[in-house]
């Protein structure tokens, strides 16, 4: 793969591979990080890149892979470290947020704060599908599991939501 083709590949998915980037981190200055190396990376393996298969979906599992061994290697150091994504999920600005109700204002910080506290196992699936919108077979292809595997971590991470939001006394009835 040439110089030229690889911009070409950023220009097309760049900002899809920075917005994952930012909802997997929750941290500006560690989503600008994992986006750095997350292209350092795929350029060193560009000539593994296969233009005509999914470009987006190899991006993306550096990404992933990329994260992981931050999340890693921040909690070997310390064993009571808190995530970026737990720390701030709720920080980013969101210009819809002006026009919501109190109400509505508490639900949404308490389903950011309720993704955030879900494992990576089960966060990184839930990002892909609710926030950036892919199938399923795309989750499976990026994560590198089965297709079943990723929908028993949807549906679990769903369970999982509805009972920190009925802790916080947010009823889907």
């Amino acid at each position: 793969m040439t110089v030229k083709e690889f911009e070409g590949l950023l220009d097309i998915y760049g900002n899809d591979i920075y917005r994952f980037c930012l909802h997997i981190m929750r941290n500006r200055e560690n989503a600008d990080d994992l986006y750095q190396d997350t292209v350092l990376t795929a350029f060193r393996k560009a000539d593994s890149i296969n233009l005509s298969e999914n470009p987006k979906s190899y991006l993306l599992s550096v990404a992933v892979k990329i994260s992981r061994n931050f999340f890693r290697k921040e909690k070997r150091k310390n064993e009571s470290f808190i995530s970026p994504a737990d720390e701030a999920l709720g920080n980013l600005p969101d210009n819809a947020d002006i026009q919501l109700s109190a109400e509505e204002k508490a639900m949404k910080k308490a389903l950011r704060n309720a993704v955030a506290s879900l494992e990576e196992k089960y966060r990184i699936p839930i990002v892909l599908y609710y926030f950036d919108e892919q199938n399923i077979g795309f989750i499976s292809e990026v994560m590198k599991i089965p297709e079943g595997t990723v929908k028993s971590r949807l549906h679990k991470a769903r369970s999982l939501i509805a009972e920190s939001l009925k802790k916080e006394g947010f009823d889907n009835e």
